[in-house]
Order: structure tokens, then C-alpha cells, then sequence
């Protein structure tokens, strides 16, 4: 009975033995109703008498036979599968079950889905009895399956006519069918008299039909009708509110559409990714990144943030609001990534003019095999042209063509204007001839690459040649036309261009094509006509306009009428050198001196070593004292210095200086103050800033102050007593293990020094991608090994215009590393900056991070003793940075990827990228307030809302990561229920609902029922560390203690097999 269709992929069913049982005939009940009372409701509904029971009415053989043809045929009509719902069809009719209505509708549905339109309507002309389930499954099929064959439309109108005849009652989806046919055919009178037929049968109030009503006064733009349907629905859903949420923003309506999401959260509905993703569209009319910051916020908060649309939506917003660097950072931090978010970035650096940004991302696209689509590959080949990197766009190309995008017309045009760009007009004719049918914007490339290479003559006769065609120009085409008139001096063809232009095609002419007209006429000697032009100009000259005349004038030697330009000129933009030395060189090529000298006074030109400026002496005498200044306060580096340095670690040289953060030229804010507090040196130069400023103000002006009587540059001299150099507080000076009260500052801070390129050539033989060992948000991640044999990790990261944030990461590491040094923090070695690279050296930790080992990456099984002992060395980490530092530091990325572990499982705190000094409690300050930065899913929530960074939000994230380590889930797992996305919300949900074990790390589950307690008093650590305010989670010393206490309740427990939860190396390590 089961054999395999023509489809060898598609398993289907054949009946190929004849019936054991004859064909059995519908039950009465199921055949036509002649006996039907006749109700007097004109839209009675004809299958109202269909009541029975089908279970009493089929033999068991039967039903099994419907129930089986019933599923066989949705399926065949879901996956399009005609041949095959054709042959069920016809067992259908083998079977004697094709008078059952129910049938006849998946048969239908079938014939609907498939667009076999003609054979849809003979079935349904021949069903005895039609319900308004068939004529729905019709009418919504012609309108939504058909809708590219106009006819099919009004088909679908003229069944909805007849249904109305033969007093079937339509219900929602009928309607809401019906809408989306007005909106195909573009019938906005058929949308209007259909809305008025629902309100005489009641659906005005029905929330379905409302979202199709507002939807379709949306899509033509009528928002106050689309205000007024959804004003009168008085049970709203969250799609009704997105529909009206869209309807604003795609009518660039932001201001609605947010007062529209405020009134939604008021009713208390949260909104999902369609919402966030209709106001971020919006956010563009605002011309600011703001009110997208804002939402941006309510995403975290409603852990929207790794869902691949709404986060594409957040890239599109900051790229098109000029902040590519923040749509960078939301790209790099989704967890999930598709050919949309790839190619919205991209398009964001071309729009930006990062073209060679937009290059490499192309390469990372492909090489993550996410394959470009026809805007992604559009963008691509407008950026190539943009940098004239012809390599590249030939690469590009034929990638294109062997992948067919070649024949969109997009990448037609985009091929055409990249190739003009690069120089080659061959490749832009090819391409041009290659296109079947050019479109407008197909004609005014071609005719703008032309032009742009000065062959006017090609330029014009494509343009006859697309008149010919019957392609109505637009006035880019007919700017295009002019400019190639006016660089090849056709006069009569650039006027009859002109006149076509403004007298056939009704084109308003705007600047840049009056700017055209009068160099066309300049160029020809035509100076007065081009005055005229000028003159005639129904709004003021812009700039590029005046400036073409004054060119005409200046090869024609009309003095006068530059002048009168020129004054217009100037007027408009006084702060252009340009300008001026435009009319300079006309004034002295007639010989007129005296202007010449005028106009140049306007200029100040700025030389090294010049002394020409009549206040020379003084400027000098000023910067000759901001340098001595300097030298007095030690900006530059000393010999004294030097010397120091040298003694203080047995690996230094000459050329590497040990890096400290107490150095006066590795944080100038350490030298000495004014009394204001603010520096000598910043004060002295702004100071500078002024009087120089001064010097070229106008005698008459109140601004122009003597340099000895400046109040402000004499007062960095009084200098604040030196004593107070020593007084320095010392958070750690008394404080445990961790530092000694004996030691100076220098001698407690770790020995860091500053490497040569050639010492991390050496170890890392040149950068070998056999060395490499990972790649991290900072960069890529090489083995090395020093002179002394010493194995470390060499973190390099390339500076790039997409990164720029890696050079603060880079200073804050270097800083916070050099300054800390604990059994459960990697040990920092050095660092390098060496031309556009920034590297940083650290202690080699082999065994991978905790991520992996909660993955089982490495093969092994964490079980909860290791884990258990994790989380007591990374709170003893953080306690240190927290209590015994100088100063306390906030580490700011807590998160099982930056735990490293050695092979004894001991855990070591990675990555100070983020890392930030807390807040003085000796001068009041309860917290830091500073931009949001960390990992999705471990950041404090408080942290978020209010931006003020305290030591607990490190506290939070330390309780993320035990939920981590119980449930071994990540943070966000975008790929599981809404419900169970965010992990640690979901898990204390479960824990305090009394349900530990369903949370529970599938590999623990062996000794579940004996660890169950243990589990519980960490998860109700985790549940103080995620408290919502600060104010009621531990501190880490206090988390420390608790695990602590933890740990020996457990090692109790395991007294038998104790040695195996932490040996001594494990310790020492």
C-alpha cells in the first residue's frame, strides 16, 4: 500500500489494492438539506443544519479513510504539492467520500493554494452545498494567491457579490480577506464602501476586522481615518496596537507613533519585535539618536535585545542617525545574525563613507557562509566605486554573475556608476548593453557616467536614445544631460535640454540645474545671457551657482560682474577661504592691486616658523612659556625618569619602559593642580587658546586682551603646597594578604613592562596562525613564549574605524592589569603599541574558559564540587579588586567566557576591557555614573536604568554566573520559549516556586538527589545577588563567606570521596 510518488523526496500514499468493502454512500445528514426551513434572516447561514455527529454517521473503516485524506490533503495544499493532492483527490472520489463538504473544502484549498484558479472554481461550482468556510477559502484565495493577476482580484469581489445573493453571512475573515484585495488593486473607494457595509452588520467593533481596517487606511496614508477606526475598537490586541503603531511610522509620523506605544503600555500591553521594530523606523524623523536610545532601553528591559529583528531594526536606526559606531556595537553583540542584520550594517558604512569598512564586512559576511542578497551586494558595488577599488569590484562582479544577480536591475545601475567611478567607461558601456529592459535609473547612470568622463556627444545621443524608448526623464536625467552639455560647450543642445525640460516634462528647475545653465553659458563667452540666467532665478543663488558666474567671468575678464557676485558670495559663506581667493586672482589678473590687498587682508594663512603676523613676538613668547610650563611639570619624558625606571625591573632596557599608572606621562591628570582643580597645563594652554585668538580679532572688538593682563594665565603660577603629594589615601594599606604597609607604592605594584615588536615576532613567530589560540572581543588571541621560556597569551588587536572602542579597552586593561596581582586574576607581563597596533601580553591559562567546560567542549563533566570551588575563586577575585586595591576597581564583565581555568580547574578572572575605578567614599560619592557597558545578560539592571555603576553590579553579574554554573544554560538562549529566554529569571522563578530540579544542569542530575541541598543554598545565593536594587544584595566578601560556609557543608557530605573535590594542587595551583 505505501510506495513512493514521482517526488523520490516526498513520501506519499498509494492505494493500489482494489476495496475489500464497497464505496459507502455520504449519510443523509451530509447530503443537500432540501428540507430546510426558510429562515427570514437574509444572511441566514446555509450549513446551520449541519449538526450530527460524524463518529455516528461513518462505519470505522470510513472515518479512518476521511481522518486520512482529510490530513493528506492539508498537508499536499500547505507544501504545494498538486500531482500529489490530485491523486488524493481522485481517491477521494474512489472512495464515494466526495459529497462530504469537508473534503470538498481541503480539495479546494488545495486547488487554491496551488493557483489552479480554474479548477478551484469548477469544484466549487459543483458543490451541492456551499458554507462560508468555502466561499472564505475562494474569495480568500483569488484575492491573497492570486493577487499578481489583477483579474483574479475583482473575481474575488464578484464571488464575495454572490455570496451575498445566495444569503451566506460573511464573517471576519471573509472581510478581512477582502481588505487586502483593496489594498492589491489600490481601491481606496472599495476599502471605503466595504468599511461601510461592515458597519450595518456589526464588525466595526471587531477587533480582527479593525486591524485589517486600520491597515488598509495605513497603507494609503489616510492616519486620520486609520485614528478613527481604532478609536472606536474598544478590545484592542497587541496586533491592532502594532497596526497603528505602524501606521505612524510609515507615515514618518514619530511623534504619533510614540504617543501611540505610550498609551499601549498605559493599558498595560507589552509591546513585541514588530512594535520595536515600527518605532525604531520612526526614530529617523527625529534627526536624533535619543528617542532611539530610549527605546533601545526598553528592549534590554523586555530582553528584545538578542532578537535578530529587533536588533537589525537598532543598527538601521544609529546608522541612519550618523552613530555608526553604537549600530557597530548592537551588530557585534547579537547572538544571532542573518543576511538582514548583515546587510543593514554593511548599507550603514557605505552610507557613512566607509566604504572599506563595508569591504571587509562583506568578506566576514561570506565567511560566516551568510550568502548576500541583491541590496547587500547593491551597497557593496556603490561602496567599491566610491573608494575606486576596481579589484575589488571586478571580484565582486563575478561573484555576481556567476550567482545570476546580474540580470536585477539594482545591481545593473549600481555596476554602471561603480565602474564610471573607477575610471573604466568600457565596463560601464558592457554593463549598460547587458541590461534587457533599462529603467530610468538604468538611462541616467549611463548618461551621468558619460558625462562624468566628458564624452557629451555619447552622453546626448543616450539620451535621445531613452526618449525613444518612451522613458520619461526625471530631473536627475535632465541634470545629467546639462552637465554633459556644459563640459562639452553644446549650447544649443544644454538650451533645448532646458526648454524641453521646463516646458514639455514640467520639471521645476532647482539649483544645480541653473548652475548648469550659466556655466553652459560662462564656458561659451555667453556672460551676459548668463546674468540674465542668474538674475531670472526664482529663489536666492546658492553658492556653487555664484561661484560658476564668477568662474565665467574671470576667463572672460568681466570685472564688474564679479564684483557684484562676488559681495553675494560673500555673504553667503564668509568663512570660505576660497571665495576670496577666487577674486583675488581675478583682481590681479586686470591689475587691480588695491582690491587685491583688500580682499587678502580678509585671509590669515597659518605656516610653520612664520614670524609675518605683526603680533609674531608675542605669540611665540606665549608658547615658548606653555612649553617651559610643560617641561616644569613633567609632560615629557625625563632623564631622571629614565633612570628610575631602569633600576626597578632586571628586564629592562633603554627602549622599554615599564608601564605604570602613577607615571606623569601615562595619566597627565597626576601632576599638579591649580587651586581649581583643574590642571596648570590645560589651564595655561587654554589660556593660550584665547590670547592667540585675540590676535587676529579686530582691534575694536572687546576680545582683544593683553597678554599681561591676563588674570587667568597668572593664576596656574600660585602652585598648591607640595606637601600634599604624600597624603594620598591608601585604601589597601592595612587591609589582609593582599598588601603590605611597608611597601611604597611602586615597589607593591606588579613588574609590567612595555615589549618591542620584535620580542612579540619572536614569540609569536611573526604572528603564526599556528600560534593562534582564539579570537575575543578585543581581538585575536596568540601563544607565545618569551626568552625565558615563560609561555603567555598575546592579545592583538588591529586599531579600525569600526572599533574605535578598543583603544579605551586598551588602556583601561593595561591600567587596571598593571596595577593588581592575585592567585585568581591573570598575571599581566606587558603591553605594546606599535604603530596602528595595540597588544597586550598576559599569563597563558591552557585550559580553556568556563563556557566551554559547562558546554562539555573539552570532554569532561564538570561536576558541582569543581563548580562549587569556580565560584569560591572568582569571588575571592573580585573581592580583592572590590577591598584590597589602592583604589577600589569594578570589573564591569563578570561572565563564564572571561573565567579562565588552569588544568587543576583553578578559576582565573580574564578581560579589564571594562573595568572602572569605583567611586571615592571619602568624598561622599556613592557610585560612578558612566556609559552602560558589559554583556548582554549579566548587566545590572539597576546599572542600566540609572547608569550609576556601583560595586553591586558586579554582585549581579556574580549571581548570573551561579545560575550559569547550576542550570549550565547561557545567560539569553534566544532559541528556546519566550518564557525561558532569559535564564536567570526563569530559573529563580522555578526556584522559588519550590521546583530546584527542573533547573537543574542535565549532567548533574547523577547525584541530584544527594547535592539537591547544596544546590538550593546556592541558588538562594543567586537570588540575593540578583536583587532588582542595590541596596539588598551582598557584597562580595560577603558572598565569599557564604560559599565558603557552603563549601565545608559539603565537604562534609563527601567526607568518604573528599579528596577528589579539591586536592592540594588544585589549591596551589
Amino acid at each position: 500500500m505505501l510506495s513512493r510518488c514521482r517526488l523520490s523526496s516526498i513520501p506519499t500514499v498509494h492505494f493500489k489494492r482494489p476495496l475489500r468493502f464497497p464505496p459507502t454512500p455520504p449519510p443523509a445528514s451530509f447530503q443537500t438539506n432540501t428540507d430546510a426551513p426558510n429562515h427570514a434572516h437574509p444572511f441566514h447561514r446555509t450549513n446551520s443544519s449541519f449538526r450530527p455527529s460524524r463518529r455516528s454517521a461513518f462505519t470505522p473503516v470510513v472515518e479512518s479513510a476521511h481522518y486520512f485524506c482529510s490530513n493528506a490533503l492539508k498537508v499536499s495544499a500547505k507544501m504545494g504539492f498538486l500531482c500529489e493532492g490530485k491523486q488524493f483527490h481522485g481517491h477521494v472520489v474512489k472512495l464515494g467520500l466526495h459529497n462530504l463538504q469537508s473534503l470538498q473544502i481541503h480539495v479546494l484549498n488545495l486547488y487554491v493554494n496551488c493557483k489552479e484558479f480554474n479548477d478551484a472554481q469548477k469544484l466549487f461550482g459543483e458543490m451541492p452545498v456551499r458554507n462560508v468556510v468555502a466561499w472564505n477559502t475562494l474569495i480568500y484565495g483569488l484575492v491573497n494567491r492570486g493577487s499578481e493577476y489583477k483579474p483574479n482580484l475583482y473575481l474575488g469581489f464578484y464571488y464575495f457579490r454572490r455570496m451575498l445573493l445566495e444569503a451566506v453571512s460573511p464573517d471576519d475573515i471573509t472581510i478581512n480577506g477582502l481588505f487586502r484585495g483593496c489594498i492589491e488593486l489600490n481601491g481606496v473607494e472599495i476599502g471605503r464602501q466595504l468599511h461601510c457595509f461592515l458597519v450595518k452588520l456589526g464588525f466595526d467593533s471587531n477587533c480582527f476586522v479593525g486591524s485589517a481596517l486600520v491597515d488598509f487606511y495605513a497603507k494609503y496614508g489616510l492616519v486620520e481615518d486609520a485614528k478613527r477606526a481604532f478609536d472606536f475598537l474598544l478590545c484592542r490586541d497587541l496586533v491592532l496596537w502594532n497596526v497603528m503603531v505602524n501606521c505612524y511610522a510609515s507615515s514618518s509620523l514619530a511623534v504619533g507613533a510614540f504617543r501611540v506605544f505610550n498609551l499601549m503600555r498605559l493599558e498595560g500591553v507589552q509591546g513585541d519585535e514588530f512594535t520595536f521594530s515600527s518605532l525604531l523606523s520612526s526614530c529617523r524623523s527625529f534627526g536624533s539618536c535619543e528617542p532611539g536610545k530610549q527605546v533601545h532601553g526598553i528592549i534590554i528591559r523586555q530582553a528584545f535585545d538578542s532578537d535578530v529583528l529587533v536588533s537589525s531594526a537598532l543598527v538601521d536606526m544609529y546608522a541612519k542617525n550618523d552613530n555608526i559606531g553604537d549600530a557597530w556595537k548592537v551588530f557585534d553583540a547579537m547572538p544571532i545574525k542573518n543576511v538582514i542584520s548583515w546587510t543593514t550594517i554593511i548599507v550603514g558604512y557605505g552610507l557613512h563613507g566607509k566604504e572599506k569598512e563595508a569591504i571587509k564586512l562583506l568578506r566576514e559576511m561570506l565567511g560566516e557562509h551568510f550568502y548576500p542578497d541583491e541590496l547587500t551586494l547593491a551597497s557593496i558595488v556603490s561602496s567599491c566605486g566610491n573608494v575606486s577599488s576596481t579589484t575589488e569590484l571586478m571580484k565582486i562582479h563575478a561573484y555576481m554573475v556567476k550567482f545570476g544577480f546580474d540580470f536585477f536591475s539594482s545591481i545593473a545601475n549600481a555596476l554602471i556608476s561603480a565602474y564610471s567611478k573607477c575610471g573604466s567607461i568600457s565596463g560601464a558601456s558592457k554593463c549598460f548593453d547587458l541590461v534587457v529592459e533599462p529603467d530610468r535609473v538604468t538611462w541616467t547612470s549611463i548618461i551621468c557616467a558619460y558625462a562624468f568622463h566628458g564624452f557629451s556627444k555619447e552622453a546626448t545621443e543616450v539620451f535621445e536614445k531613452m526618449l525613444t524608448y518612451g522613458t520619461r526623464p526625471d530631473h536627475i536625467a535632465f541634470l545629467a544631460v546639462l552637465s554633459a552639455c556644459s563640459h562639452g560647450g553644446l549650447v544649443k543642445k544644454g538650451l533645448h535640454y532646458f526648454r524641453l525640460m521646463t516646458d514639455d516634462y514640467l520639471i521645476i528647475p532647482d539649483s544645480k540645474h541653473y548652475t548648469c545653465l550659466i556655466d553652459l553659458l560662462g564656458r561659451a563667452g555667453l556672460v551676459d545671457e548668463a546674468f540674465t540666467a542668474l538674475t531670472s532665478i526664482p529663489t536666492e543663488a546658492d553658492p556653487s551657482t555664484l561661484g560658476a558666474f564668477i568662474g565665467a567671468c574671470k576667463v572672460h575678464g568681466n570685472v564688474g560682474l564679479a564684483k557684484w557676485a562676488a559681495e553675494k558670495l560673500f555673504a553667503l559663506e564668509p568663512n570660505k577661504p576660497v571665495n576670496y581667493t577666487l577674486m583675488s586672482n581675478i583682481y590681479s589678473s586686470e591689475g587691480h592691486w588695491d582690491d587685491v590687498a583688500r580682499t587678502g587682508g580678509e585671509i590669515h594663512t597659518f605656516v610653520s616658523g612664520d614670524e609675518s603676523h605683526l603680533q609674531a613676538p608675542e605669540v611665540y613668547s606665549m608658547l615658548g612659556m606653555l612649553l617651559r610650563l610643560m617641561k616644569e611639570k613633567s609632560y615629557t619624558r625625563t632623564p631622571s625618569y629614565r633612570r628610575r625606571s631602569l633600576t626597578s625591573d632586571p628586564r629592562s632596557t633603554p627602549d622599554r619602559i615599564p608601564y605604570s599608572p602613577s607615571s606623569p606621562y601615562n595619566d597627565a591628570s597626576t601632576g599638579q593642580k591649580s587651586s581649581s582643580g583643574k590642571s596648570v597645563v590645560a589651564v595655561a594652554a587654554r589660556s593660550f587658546a584665547g590670547v592667540f585668538v585675540s590676535c587676529f580679532t579686530p582691534p575694536e572688538t572687546k576680545s582683544s586682551v593683553s597678554f599681561a593682563g591676563s588674570e587667568e594665565f597668572r593664576a596656574p603660577f600660585v602652585f598648591p603646597d607640595a606637601s600634599r603629594d604624600g597624603s594620598e589615601r591608601r585604601r589597601g594599606s592595612s587591609r589582609g594578604i593582599y598588601s603590605n604597609p611597608n611597601n611604597s607604592r611602586h615597589a607593591s605594584e606588579p613588574r609590567s613592562v612595555k615589549f618591542t615588536m620584535e620580542e612579540i615576532n619572536k614569540a609569536t613567530k611573526s604572528f603564526s596562525p599556528s600560534c593562534k589560540i582564539g579570537q575575543g572581543g578585543f581581538g585575536t588571541v596568540y601563544k607565545g613564549r618569551l626568552e625565558d621560556g615563560t609561555f603567555v597569551a598575546i592579545k592583538r588587536a588591529k586599531k579600525s574605524v569600526y572599533d574605535k572602542h578598543l583603544g579605551v579597552e586598551f588602556q583601561s586593561e593595561i591600567q587596571m592589569l598593571a596595577q593588581v596581582e592575585h592567585l585568581s586574576l591573570v598575571k599581566f607581563y606587558g603591553y605594546l603599541e606599535h604603530q596602528d597596533e595595540k597588544i597586550v601580553v598576559v599569563e597563558y591559562v591552557p585550559n580553556g574558559n568556563l563556557r566551554q567546560h559547562l558546554d562539555c567542549l573539552h570532554g569532561e563533566i564538570l561536576e558541582l564540587a569543581a563548580r562549587l570551588d569556580i565560584a569560591i575563586n572568582v569571588a575571592h577575585a573580585v573581592t580583592y579588586l572590590h577591598t584590597y586595591t589602592d583604589h577600589p576597581i569594578i570589573h564591569r564583565d563578570i561572565k563564564s567566557s572571561n573565567i579562565l581555568l588552569t588544568e587543576n580547574l583553578r578559576a582565573k578572572v580574564a578581560d579589564f576591557g571594562f573595568a572602572r575605578l569605583a567611586a571615592d567614599s571619602d568624598s561622599g560619592a556613592t557610585h560612578v555614573s558612566t556609559q552602560v557597558k558589559g554583556t548582554a545578560g549579566y548587566l545590572d539592571p539597576e546599572y542600566l536604568r540609572t547608569h550609576q555603576l556601583t560595586e553591586k553590579s558586579d554582585v549581579y553579574s556574580f549571581g548570573v554566573l551561579l545560575v550559569e554554573l547550576v542550570t549550565g544554560r547561557r545567560p539569553i538562549e534566544p532559541k528556546r520559549e519566550t518564557k525561558e529566554r532569559i535564564t536567570a529569571k526563569w530559573a529563580m522563578k522555578k526556584f522559588t516556586n519550590g521546583d530546584t530540579f527542573s533547573i537543574l544542569d542535565p549532567r548533574l542530575e547523577r547525584r541530584a538527589a544527594s547535592d539537591l541541598a547544596i544546590i538550593e543554598k546556592i541558588l538562594e545565593l543567586a537570588l540575593q545577588c540578583l536583587a532588582p536594587r542595590r541596596q539588598n544584595r551582598p557584597s562580595m566578601r560577603r558572598c565569599a563567606e557564604i560559599l565558603w560556609s557552603i563549601r565545608k557543608d559539603y565537604k562534609e557530605v563527601l567526607a568518604p570521596d573528599f579528596c577528589s573535590f579539591s586536592s592540594p594542587s588544585q589549591i596551589s595551583t
